[in-house]
This record gives structure tokens, sequence and C-alpha cells, in this order.
């Protein structure tokens, strides 16, 4: 469908735009020092908000559509798998610290979420037409690697630095143990990683707009806490990367 096509694919070219603008401007959050921008909200409830469509919408799409397939089915149980930890598990039942949370981050990452939900969904329930034995073929294998990779080492990352966040009460942590040795956020790298692997299973433009999205907001993220690291501990190691092991 061309119209899809034009659509998803200019959704992955707003992706370079958000990425320079964050390499180049500064953490509006205030995760990693200065002022956040805008009104705050209680954390847990932006990010109930932010994550609420992600949850919601590909798979209510998908599933309204009633096409379903055995492909479309394994994805969108491993997206679930994914956003109802992230939306429902992580910010309630893990301790966490107070931090600035924008409203405008809330708002901007449900109006996110909905829009890769439609494209994702859609083009499962309406467009996609995969062959006989894709769950063989390479570049599902591949993918699916990935995907269990990246959601390891992100969920095993994002604990263990909630845990030595909560033994120095709220204080700045200098993160260590695990893949926090090798690099700054390996929970971030873990994300970008898994939705890769999703963009590869599912091999199609909604997935790959998906994955660069996720890169385009998390590698600056990763570059402004690592350069934070860096000059709030003085002690922090010169050798360690922000996301990738000798590259990044």
């Amino acid at each position: 469908m061309d119209w899809f096509q034009a659509l998803a694919i200019g959704w992955c070219g707003l992706t370079v735009p958000v990425l320079v603008y964050g390499l180049v401007g500064k953490d509006m959050t205030g995760r990693v020092g200065g002022r956040a921008w805008g009104p705050n909200v209680d954390p847990r409830w932006g990010w109930l908000l932010m994550e609420l469509s992600a949850l919601a919408v590909f798979p209510a799409v998908y599933l309204a559509a009633g096409e379903r397939h055995a492909v479309g089915d394994v994805l969108v149980t491993l997206w679930l798998v994914h956003y109802v930890h992230r939306t429902l598990v992580w910010p309630w039942f893990v301790q966490r610290q107070a931090r600035p949370f924008p409203a405008v981050t809330a708002a901007s990452g449900f109006f996110f979420n909905l829009v890769n939900g439609v494209l994702l969904g859609w083009f499962m329930a309406r467009i996609a037409d995969y062959p006989a034995g894709w769950f063989t073929d390479p570049r599902f294998l591949a993918g699916a690697t990935l995907f269990l990779i990246g959601a390891a080492l992100n969920v095993s990352s994002d604990y263990r630095l909630s845990a030595l966040r909560a033994k120095a009460s709220g204080g700045a942590v200098l993160p260590r143990g695990g893949a926090f040795n090798l690099v700054s956020c390996p929970n971030l790298a873990g994300e970008i990683v898994e939705w890769a692997g999703f963009a590869l299973m599912s091999w199609s433009l909604p997935g790959l707009a998906f994955a660069l999205w996720t890169a385009a907001n998390l590698v600056p993220r990763a570059l402004w806490r690592h350069r934070w690291y860096r000059e709030r501990f003085p002690d922090y190691p010169s050798n360690r990367r922000a996301l990738f092991p000798g590259l990044l």
C-alpha cells in the first residue's frame, strides 16, 4: 500500500532530526543534572501515561482487525511481555527514587507510542504476508536471538542499577558490576539491541521505524549519562564506553 509505505518511511525519516537534536541539545528531562523542562508529574503516573499506549495500541489494532496469523501472534506476545513489565511492574513494584518527570515527556512519549502501535498493528493485520517457514528464516532467527539477548541485558542492568541506587538512598551512584563494568548504560544498549532484533523478526518498515526511534532517543541519553558519570566521579574508568564496548 503506497500511502502506508510513504507514511512509514516518513516516520523513519523523522528520527534524523530527533537524533541530531539529542546529540547537540541538552537533557531536558533533568535526569543527569540541570532543570527539567516544564511542569513535572509523579514519576510513576508519568511513566504509566508514557507507556500505556505502547502496551495497548499495537495489540488492540492487530486483534481488532480479526486477521490473526502465527507470526503476528508471536510478535504481539513478545511485545506484551516487554510492555507489561515496563508499564505495570517496573515503575510500581521496583523501588524508584523520585526524579523529575516532565509532563511533556509523558505526553510526547504517549503520542510516539500511539503512532508506532498503529503502524505496527495495521501492518501485521492488513499488510504482512510472511512465507511459510518464516520461523526458520535466518532473519527471524537472528532477530529472535538479538531480541532475547537485548531484553535480558536491559532488564538485568535496570534491576542492578535500581539496587545500587536503593543502597545509596537516592544519592549519586557509580554503576558497577555485570555489564556496567564494560559500558555506562548497558540497560539502554540492551533496549536498542532488543528492538533491532524485533525489526529483523518482523522484517517491516514499522519495525525498522521503532528500532530507529529507540536508537534516536537512547543514544543521546546514554551519552548524557556517560558524560555526567565522568564529570561526577573523578575515578570513573577512562576506558568505559557509553553503550557498546570499543565502539560508542
